[in-house]
C-alpha cells in the first residue's frame, strides 16, 4: 500500500532545504535548558501533551485552488514528540502510548530534539490487503508492550521543529518541513499520501476504500495549526457510512453490556441494536468498568440503562452505523479508544 506524499503544485517539495534543522540541532541542552516533563523549554517549544486539530465533517471534498488533500486512514491519531528525555507518543485524548509502540519511538530517534509531529498509527494486514484498525487497537490497549503486528506512523502535519514552534505558520511552510522530517526518520515513519487535486483525492477515496482508507482530510494551504480556530479548520469527508458518537451509557450488565446508549452528532440519543457480539461486549465492558451510575428507566428510549458518570474519566467514543429516519436505527461497530 503506497503511503508517501504525491508531488503536486504547492506541496512544497522543492523547499525540502527549508525543512532542514536550521543548524540548531547541534546545540547543547545547556544553551536552552532541558525541558521539564510536559513543559516547554530549550529545543522543545510546545507543552506536552499537545492539543491536536480535529477535522470538521463535511459532505464533499472542497474544490478550487488553495487546498491540500490527504487520505484519512483507519488507525490511532497520535502526536509524537522528541524531548530531551526521549521520544513521547500521546493519543488524541492525551494518553501516553509510547510503551505500546516502541518501534515508532526508535524510528524517531534520529530526529532533532523539539520535533513534534501529528499523524496516524496504522497496521497493514498483508493477508487481507487492508489497514487493520483492530490490530492497532489491540496493541494500543495492551498492558504489555509488543512489536507485532508492526505499526507505522503516517505523518500529516508538523507542530514544531527544534527551537521552532510552527503552529502559527501556514501549511505551505509546515508541509515541506514535514516531508524533510519524515525523510530523516526510520522507515516506520512515513508522510501521508497527499495532493492538491480535488478530483484525484475523490478517486482515492473511492478506489482505496477496500484497503481501509476512510476518506479525505482537506486543509487550506494558508491555514495555521490552531485547534478551535475557524480559519484553521480542517475538513473531513468520510467514505464509510459510519459516524463517531459519544457513549452515554450501556444496557445490560456492566461486564458484558447488551448494547450502547449513544449521543449522535445530530444531538439525538439512541440505543444500539442488535445485542453486542461477545468480543465487542467484553471490550466495552472493560472500558466502562467502575464508571457507571445507577440504572435508570428511560421512557423515551423504552429501555433501562446505566449512564456513564462524566466525572470519572474522559469521555468514550464509539463508532456506529446509522440508518437515517425519524427514529434512527443504530448498529454498534466498535469502541474508538484512541479519541
Amino acid at each position: 500500500m503506497r503511503l508517501t506524499a504525491v508531488n503536486s503544485g504547492a506541496d512544497g517539495t522543492g523547499g525540502a532545504g527549508d525543512g532542514a534543522r536550521d543548524g540548531t540541532e547541534g546545540g547543547t541542552e545547556a544553551e536552552g535548558g532541558a525541558e521539564a516533563e510536559g513543559g516547554a523549554g530549550g529545543a522543545l517549544t510546545v507543552r506536552l501533551p499537545v492539543e491536536l486539530m480535529r477535522p470538521k465533517p463535511v459532505e464533499a471534498v472542497p474544490g478550487g485552488p488553495g487546498w491540500h488533500h490527504s487520505v484519512k486512514l483507519d488507525g490511532w491519531r497520535v502526536a509524537l514528540a522528541v524531548t530531551t528525555r526521549g521520544v513521547r507518543i500521546h493519543s488524541r485524548s492525551k494518553r501516553d502510548v509510547t510503551r505500546q509502540f516502541p518501534e515508532l519511538a526508535e524510528a524517531a530517534g534520529q530526529l532533532g530534539t523539539g520535533t513534534v509531529i501529528d499523524g496516524e498509527v496504522v497496521v497493514w494486514n498483508e493477508q487481507e490487503g487492508r489497514f487493520d484498525f483492530e490490530a492497532v487497537q489491540s496493541r494500543g490497549l495492551a498492558k504489555r508492550a509488543r512489536r507485532t503486528p508492526g505499526a507505522i506512523l503516517v505523518a500529516f502535519d508538523v507542530l514544531a521543529a527544534p527551537y521552532t514552534d510552527l503552529r502559527s505558520e501556514p501549511l505551505s511552510t509546515r508541509w515541506p518541513r514535514l516531508l524533510s522530517i519524515a525523510g530523516q526518520a526510520g522507515p516506520e515513519i512515513q508522510s501521508v499520501l497527499a495532493t492538491d487535486d480535488a478530483a484525484r483525492a475523490r478517486e482515492w477515496m473511492r478506489d482505496m476504500r477496500p484497503q481501509g482508507v476512510e476518506g479525505i482530510v482537506s486543509k487550506r494551504w494558508d491555514s495555521p495549526y490552531r485547534p478551535g480556530e475557524p480559519r484553521a479548520a480542517w475538513r473531513k469527508v468520510r467514505s464509510a457510512d459510519t459516524v463517531d458518537a459519544r457513549l452515554a451509557g450501556v444496557t445490560g450488565p456492566e461486564r458484558r453490556p447488551w448494547g450502547a446508549v449513544v449521543d449522535l452528532p445530530d444531538g439525538r440519543r439512541a440505543v444500539t441494536t442488535p445485542r453486542l457480539a461477545p468480543v465487542a461486549a467484553a471490550q466495552l465492558g472493560g472500558a466502562v468498568a467502575g464508571r457507571l451510575g445507577e440504572e435508570t428507566e428511560d421512557d423515551r428510549l423504552d429501555v433501562r440503562w446505566r449512564p456513564l458518570r462524566a466525572a470519572t474519566a474522559e469521555p468514550l467514543t464509539v463508532e456506529v452505523r446509522v440508518r437515517t429516519g425519524r427514529v434512527p436505527l443504530v448498529r454498534y461497530v466498535r469502541l474508538r479508544a484512541d479519541v
